[in-house]
């Protein structure tokens, strides 16, 4: 599976490498399960999280690829 690429971070604009926000909301008990699996991958919970749409974005962009070769 390939992950979505994510552009290369502008550092001298001033935002710092993340400078875009998404905000959601989630059922209760997912933060805290999110952050539990977080810990043990060994990363912070915002980046548990982008890597984690990154995967499923990636998946429907794959789909999209496959239904085009069709």
């Amino acid at each position: 599976m390939k992950l979505v690429e994510l552009q290369a971070p502008n550092f001298a604009d001033g935002r710092g490498l993340y400078h875009e926000r998404l905000a959601v909301g989630v059922p209760r008990g997912l933060t805290e399960a999110a952050q539990q699996s977080a810990r043990s991958e060994g990363v912070s919970l915002a980046e548990f999280v982008r890597r984690a749409v990154a995967v499923r974005i990636s998946v429907f962009q794959n789909a999209a690829t496959l239904e085009g070769e069709a």
